[in-house]
């Protein structure tokens, strides 16, 4: 008994449902993003929204600015050198500096960065970036992930290698520090109003330093 077979045209089709349907269940895999990372905005600048009021990028270029604005940036914080003043043009964006290496991060650093991050928000939405907006934000990123917002070590450094921000390669100080961070003793610090969890820090010499300074020596 000889079996049906279908004609050419319809042959043809089922073809292409079936290709369809298989490139779909294959580009819903690889773009399959968790909803609570950080999601793309802009990639030509890596320009990423963690939070309503939070996003992550690499170094703005003037002709990202009228994006910027359109998101209703308030205040930019660079993590490098250079002056944000070179693209914002006048822009009325408040700019804050706290230049960072990510093989010399200290937990000062990340309470002084947080707490920046923490009190610019309640003017409206702040833009963290760094050179590349990989290993220097990642870092800060994840700090703020796990010591703000009660992400999970492990959750938090997930986002960070996969999220699509740059190559793991790039970020091997990054990870070191966010995996051996004390994270508790980080919070715990910043709720006591303390610049580090440890005693001996440098921040708490100049804070030493500062209170003894008199008047003359402050001017």
């Amino acid at each position: 008994m000889m079996r049906p077979t279908l004609s050419a045209p319809l042959h043809s089709l089922a073809l292409a449902v079936i290709t369809l349907l298989l490139a779909s269940a294959t580009n819903a895999g690889a773009t399959e993003r968790p909803a609570t990372w950080a999601q793309p905005v802009d990639t030509s600048f890596n320009l990423y929204r963690l939070s309503p009021t939070l996003y992550r990028s690499a170094l703005p270029e003037a002709r990202n600015l009228p994006l910027l604005e359109e998101l209703g940036m308030r205040t930019v914080l660079s993590l490098i050198k250079t002056d944000d003043k070179t693209w914002t043009n006048g822009a009325p964006l408040r700019t804050l500096s706290v230049p960072t290496h990510a093989d010399r991060v200290d937990d000062a650093d990340v309470i002084r960065v947080l707490n920046l991050l923490q009190s610019a928000q309640q003017q409206g939405p702040v833009l963290l970036h760094c050179k590349h907006g990989r290993d220097r934000t990642g870092l800060f990123a994840a700090m703020y992930r796990t010591v703000i917002q009660g992400w999970s070590r492990e959750d938090a450094l997930r986002e960070m290698v996969e999220g699509g921000f740059g190559n793991q390669d790039d970020m091997n100080d990054a990870i070191r520090y966010v995996r051996n961070a004390d994270i508790e003793a980080i919070r715990q610090a910043m709720s006591e109003g303390s610049c580090s969890p440890s005693p001996v820090s440098l921040c708490h010499l100049r804070e030493l330093l500062s209170s003894l300074a008199g008047p003359e020596d402050l001017d």
